[in-house]
């Protein structure tokens, strides 16, 4: 069986749309937008202003044949009990966390995410942890070494807050580059957004932003090959297109938000669909070249 890819579109990312619009979008009508687009399914972030109740979100999903995620941030006010909840009543199939916790040191860290990877499985849900400032992965060294701590953690891997939140330097870089690989290599997921080392999002349309749009497609498909190496035949990846709302979105001085991010969802959407394309004409033609290598030998 083949490999396939699944691109998601978060529901927080269609909220304050249509860009320019007389007035944003219903629920109803974001939903049937991102069914229409052609997305497999929604991602639900607990966390989002606007984040529905999961009795109304539920059956707008049904209804639309889309599949759902959840994603949360987990800390002392939001158990992770109360996500896996709500995963269940849409009938979720991957939960993603953003731990906002921030123990001391990385054994403290690998307790917890143990535990939480445990209630996760308890509860039949799939767990990833996510790569997200101001969470206890906020630190790429830390995350690392959490990472090297708990080899059966997988991650959803959104490269945009190390880009950020690290101001990782434009150019080459022998540590970050190192780190990141090391993020990349345990990503069981990936969340599309572009950022600069100043700001967490940024628009793929916009010339100035050509070299970083660049490095991301190219830790992209170093993602789609990594996961391609080591998942089965079969097997699913998903990919979210993420691009958040005000703040996220830089805005004029008039407070409009500067470029259309359902645009850019879109985009972002076939860049994913093209390189999980493109690693798997790669992958097959090495395969072959390697099976007639053994053939002549």
């Amino acid at each position: 069986m083949s490999q396939t890819l699944s691109v998601f579109q978060s529901l927080w990312a269609m909220e304050g749309l249509p860009w320019r619009g007389p007035a944003p979008w219903t629920l109803d009508e974001r939903v049937a937008r991102i069914a229409q687009a052609g997305f497999a399914g929604a991602a639900v972030d607990l966390g989002a202003a606007e984040a529905p109740a999961a009795s109304e979100i539920a059956p707008l999903l049904r209804t639309f044949g889309l599949r759902a995620q959840v994603f949360a941030f987990v800390n002392a006010d939001r158990p992770l009990s109360a996500a896996l909840d709500y995963a269940a009543e849409i009938e979720a199939e991957l939960l993603v966390v953003c731990g906002q916790v921030f123990p001391s040191d990385v054994g403290e860290a690998v307790t917890l995410v143990r535990s939480w990877m445990k209630e996760s499985e308890a509860a039949g849900l799939p767990f990833q942890l996510e790569t997200h400032r101001y969470t206890l992965t906020n630190d790429l060294g830390f995350t690392c070494r959490l990472l090297d701590a708990l080899p059966e953690l997988e991650l959803a891997v959104d490269l945009s807050h190390y880009v950020c939140g690290n101001e990782i330097p434009d150019g080459p870089d022998v540590r970050a580059d190192a780190l990141i690989g090391q993020v990349i290599e345990r990503g069981a997921s990936f969340q599309g957004r572009i950022a600069t080392r100043g700001q967490i999002q940024v628009s793929p349309h916009f010339p100035r932003h050509r070299a970083v749009v660049q490095r991301f497609q190219d830790w992209w498909e170093r993602g789609l090959r990594s996961w391609r190496a080591r998942a089965g035949a079969g097997a699913d990846l998903t990919y979210c297109c993420e691009l958040g709302t005000v703040p996220y979105a830089i805005t004029g001085p008039d407070g409009t938000e500067l470029s259309d991010r359902w645009a850019e969802a879109l985009w972002l959407k076939r860049q994913a669909e093209d390189l999980f394309a493109t690693t798997l004409s790669t992958a097959t033609s090495t395969a072959t070249a390697t099976a007639t290598a053994s053939e002549g030998t």
